[in-house]
């Protein structure tokens, strides 16, 4: 499982880089539309799975269920599909190049890392605080709720202006992660629901979208190292303060963890807003 992961992660940092980078080079004046079909296309994908997968499991308790095999066959489809892309945007540089932070984009990586933490949260510490209450197997549901609520509001997202759309998503981050951690404490599905579903608008939504379409704005031809360089601070924010927060949670209870974790999340956000306001507003 550790090889699959790593296997996995080096996948997911080829083909989003690239990726990134074929589409700016096939659409070199249309950058909010190359993050828009980025951010919509993982966002889909990383959210169907997991719901697939739950739903798969209710009707057959396996292992290596149904959803597997099917994903894998897609995988091949997709593979034939890649051989047969035309070379429009091909590169003379480097195959393998290291990921790269442009100058403007240090605070949207910041900003995604916080807002992907809430995912792991969402699919692995939430969960497990709501079978407290006998409330399994909602990791699916959650996560789906959590992603398909920032696909469904990129469509508003795409209209505004790259660093309010940051700004947008820190206050809806903070929001939705203090109403679902008092409904985890409440023992209140609905409002567990509610909080995760304003918190994707942000993390799927107004922070993934603008940051990446700030990211690549400001990468010019270096696309593919800065999209790779933005996707680094998003898992790094998805899977180190998951390890702590579990380990934490496992000696210090699971609510206190977390409102220590909204504490953090709280004044980090407003320092980020405060700096999306004054690179706004200070002169070019």
């Amino acid at each position: 499982m550790f090889i699959t992961r790593v296997l996995q992660g080096i996948a997911v940092g080829l083909i989003t880089g690239t990726g990134t980078a074929y589409l700016s080079a096939l659409m070199p004046r249309k950058s909010t539309s190359v993050a828009a079909i980025v951010s919509l296309t993982t966002a889909l994908g990383f959210s169907s799975g997991a719901l697939f997968t739950n739903i798969v499991l209710l009707y057959q308790d396996s292992l290596v269920p149904v959803s597997y095999w099917v994903i894998f066959f897609l995988l091949l489809g997709c593979i034939g599909l890649g051989i047969k892309l035309p070379k429009q945007a091909t590169s003379k540089d480097k195959l393998v190049r290291l990921p790269s932070f442009p100058k403007g984009t240090i605070s949207a990586g910041v900003a995604i890392a916080l807002a992907w933490s809430l995912a792991g949260i969402v699919g692995i510490i939430l969960p497990e605080q709501l079978q407290q209450y006998g409330l399994p197997n909602w990791s699916g549901p959650m996560l789906f709720i959590f992603v398909i609520s920032g696909v469904l509001i990129q469509s508003f997202a795409r209209k505004l202006e790259a660093k309010r759309s940051l700004q947008l998503g820190s206050i809806l981050l903070v929001i939705g992660y203090l109403t679902f951690t008092c409904g985890a404490w409440l023992g209140i599905l609905g409002l567990v629901l509610a909080g995760v579903a304003i918190a994707g608008t942000a993390c799927y939504g107004f922070t993934y979208l603008g940051g990446l379409a700030e990211v690549v704005r400001l990468s010019g031809s270096q696309s593919a190292r800065a999209t790779s360089g933005y996707f680094v601070c998003a898992y790094l924010g998805y899977g180190l303060p998951i390890i702590l927060i579990g380990f934490l949670a496992e000696n210090l209870g699971t609510i206190d963890t977390l409102l220590g974790f909204g504490a953090i999340l709280t004044i980090s956000n407003i320092l980020l807003i405060l700096t999306y306001q004054h690179e706004t507003y200070s002169p070019s």
